[in-house]
């Protein structure tokens, strides 16, 4: 008998969908459900997902679902098992581990189970399985997919010549040779059991006599369902990114994707850029191909360390029914074309618009909006992968490896490091497509997070990586990559996506423990420079010269940006949550500064959003030591208004001068309503410094949190970040 406890679901977000409505924790349910309901679950219960069935067709009795899921330390304990239940019923259910933690508990998952047709709409529970297994069922196998008439094939039409790849010959290779150990090309095993398997297989391009491009080269990810198997999803994957290749350039083709009995997808014309990619996913076998959806919990994955947490928010109804749900190759779509030109931009927060709206409200729609922008970060040129080891380029083997070509001469053409210099492009090289380290987003995470797929994996890796070796060798220090030489919000952006490919790939991922050696020694070298020195500055500024930049009443360097500041104090918050050693004093130390501006005698909270602020008298004169002081720097015309919010209301105006920066008093300066200002910028570094074990640190966050002028983050909650609560 199937015992249930009452859990009590509080809905974060009520919208209207076309399969039903949007219910607890953004599940799509059959019916509609009030914002607080009563739903009976299995015991051990972990979390719960909820299905949508996008393309039902008749007859149809189960189909498969796979989805990421991270979880909390201890939630899915070392050998333990989960499953899926519906209506309490045991749904035939497989664990793939990808990430664990240090007691050997599962971090992050790939589930995949068999769910009736008619569970559209259902929520269903997983379960801590409490029985322990018996014998190990026999795994969907390679002779499995040979065993029915799957292929996929790859062809793109170039003005000289028309070149292909199939996927079905590298499968037969790989069952003639008995796994992917024994194969010559890049061979991946990425699932494994009973219900799913899947490869992945990638090789160059060949013409018609069989001879390989030198820079063109095609992945399949192949997942198989069943014994015998009646459905294959492939995902394939076209890249122009060998790091080493001589003459790399762009290449004009026309491709198209094809796999046997369905319709194919075509590019039309395209220029793929140089160390770019792109992916499309197919489906093969039984209908209906690809018809459920699981809508993970926005409660329980913001429970967990992968995730920030975010206030309660209602997003506007309206934003699902407008965002974008797919992205064609090459195209930049909702990111910036230019990152480095100035202003809010979508992709720049901890987690993008895109990620964030996903992580708060699980809707198909929301979904699909992040992952066509996800798809989106291939055709930027960050993807540089080694000839040598088949996988993203790894600055161990490469520690001179830079995108800096002016960064060639110290060290770099001779032993110890030896010349790393990528290739000059001879040809057509331009891209109307830059990245850059200080506005680049967080790069494939939350997909990653919520598909498993390998793609998003490999592009996080290429991302993270680029973080680090696009600086000067010398200045990271070689193979250490160290971010310290770049703008404030660069580092807080490169310290993110380092620590986010570390905690969430999978555990053999060939980078992960080096992201994991290049977060740790980040971490030391800022507790050496700051949290453990001495003589470092009382205000927990990050003082140094790519911070302290911006000029004050005429005096150079004598100033910090606020919202820099706060980037850098949520990162380091960020890397302590997800359990990185040392993160937790880096974050404690830098958060004085946040807190000093919301607690501090002689400092108007009001002005803890202000651009910039004062915090030494000259470009080489001693840091302030009080807070008292940079507000006398920074606002003296404010000064004799005290902080009372009536006086201090009135000498706002009057020193602006302007009717629109009226500001209401107990409101933040900056643009207070907009979700991109510099009240919502403040808010990550605030929201992680009030987890600092600081005197005053919960007081900052209630001070802030007590405005009388919220910020409106209903069509983007890219920075609506609170303290975690764990």
């Amino acid at each position: 008998m199937t015992r249930y406890r009452n859990v009590i679901c509080r809905c974060a977000s009520v919208a209207v969908l076309s399969l039903g409505m949007i219910g607890c924790s953004g599940a799509v349910v059959s019916q509609p459900m009030a914002a607080s309901s009563k739903i009976e679950l299995p015991e051990n219960t972990i979390t719960t997902i909820h299905l949508a069935q996008l393309d039902g067709a008749a007859g149809c009795e189960t189909a498969p679902v796979t989805f990421g899921q991270p979880f909390r330390p201890l939630d899915l304990p070392r050998g333990r098992s989960v499953y899926l239940d519906y209506n309490g019923t045991r749904l035939p259910t497989q664990l793939d581990i990808k990430a664990t933690n240090d007691d050997g508990s599962v971090r992050h998952a790939l589930i995949t189970a068999q769910v009736p047709c008619g569970a559209n709409g259902a929520t269903l529970a997983l379960v801590l399985d409490g029985e322990t297994a018996t014998g190990s069922p026999t795994e969907v196998s390679v002779n499995d997919v040979l065993a029915t008439a799957f292929d996929a094939t790859l062809s793109a039409r170039l003005d000289d010549a028309q070149l292909s790849l199939r996927a079905r010959p590298m499968l037969e290779d790989i069952a003639q040779a008995g796994g992917c150990e024994n194969v010559d090309f890049y061979c991946r095993k990425w699932m494994s059991g009973p219900l799913v398997s899947e490869w992945i297989v990638g090789a160059p391009l060949k013409n018609q006599t069989g001879e390989s491009h030198s820079l063109l080269t095609t992945y399949f990810a192949v997942r198989a369902y069943g014994k015998p198997t009646t459905r294959v999803r492939v995902d394939v994957a076209t890249e122009n990114a060998w790091a080493y290749e001589d003459n790399p350039q762009n290449i004009d083709y026309k491709a198209t994707v094809s796999v046997p009995d369905k319709a194919a997808y075509e590019t039309g014309p395209l220029t793929h850029y140089r160390q770019a990619r792109w992916h499309h996913a197919l489906w093969w076998g039984a209908s209906p191909s690809a018809p459920l959806y699981a809508g993970l919990s926005p409660d329980y994955i913001q429970s967990t360390p992968a995730l920030p947490q975010y206030q309660p928010i209602n997003l506007d109804p309206r934003l699902a029914a407008k965002v974008r749900q797919q992205c064609a190759p090459m195209k930049s779509c909702d990111l910036s074309e230019q990152m480095q030109t100035t202003g809010a931009q979508s992709q720049i927060g901890p987690l993008p618009r895109w990620s964030s709206a996903y992580v708060i409200d699980t809707d198909y729609r929301v979904y699909r909006w992040m992952l066509a922008n996800s798809d989106a970060m291939g055709p930027y040129r960050v993807h540089y992968r080694d000839q040598k080891t088949g996988e993203p380029l790894s600055l161990i083997d490469h520690p001179c490896a830079t995108t800096l070509w002016a960064a060639r001469q110290t060290n770099c053409e001779a032993p110890p490091h030896g010349d790393d210099r990528f290739p000059r492009c001879e040809g057509a090289c331009d891209s109307p497509l830059n990245p850059d380290e200080a506005h680049h987003p967080a790069p494939t995470y939350a997909a990653y997070l919520a598909t498993g797929d390998w793609y998003y994996a490999q592009e996080m890796m290429f991302w993270a990586d680029w973080a680090v070796f696009w600086q000067n060798p010398q200045y990271r220090d070689y193979a250490a990559g160290l971010v310290h030489r770049t703008q404030l919000r660069g580092q807080a952006w490169a310290l993110r996506s380092l620590g986010q490919a570390a905690y969430l790939l999978a555990d053999d991922a060939p980078l992960k423990s080096y992201f994991n050696d290049v977060v740790n020694t980040n971490i030391r070298w800022y507790n050496e420079r700051y949290t453990n020195n001495p003589d470092a500055n009382k205000l927990g500024a990050m003082a140094m010269y790519h911070s302290v930049i911006y000029p004050s009443r005429g005096k150079p360097r004598s100033g910090i940006a606020t919202w820099q500041q706060s980037f850098f104090t949520w990162s380091a918050g960020n890397l302590a949550d997800m359990g990185f050693e040392g993160a937790s004093e880096l974050r404690d130390w830098v958060s004085r500064f946040q807190v000093g501006q919301m607690t501090a005698p002689g400092y108007c909270w009001e002005l803890g959003s202000a651009y910039s602020v004062q915090i030494r008298p000259g470009r080489k004169a001693p840091y302030y030591d009080s807070f008292d002081e940079v507000y006398r720097a920074s606002f003296p015309d404010l000064v004799a208004a005290g902080c009372d919010a009536v006086p201090l209301n009135k000498a706002l105006t009057k020193s602006k001068g302007k009717k629109r920066f009226d500001y209401p008093p107990r409101t933040m300066v900056g643009y207070p309503k907009s979700a991109t200002g510099f009240v919502a910028n403040f808010q990550p570094g605030l929201a992680a410094a009030a987890n600092a074990d600081l005197p005053d640190a919960a007081k900052a966050w209630a001070v802030f949190a007590d405005r009388d002028t919220p910020t409106n983050y209903r069509w983007a909650p890219q920075f609506a970040i609170r303290p975690t609560k764990r």
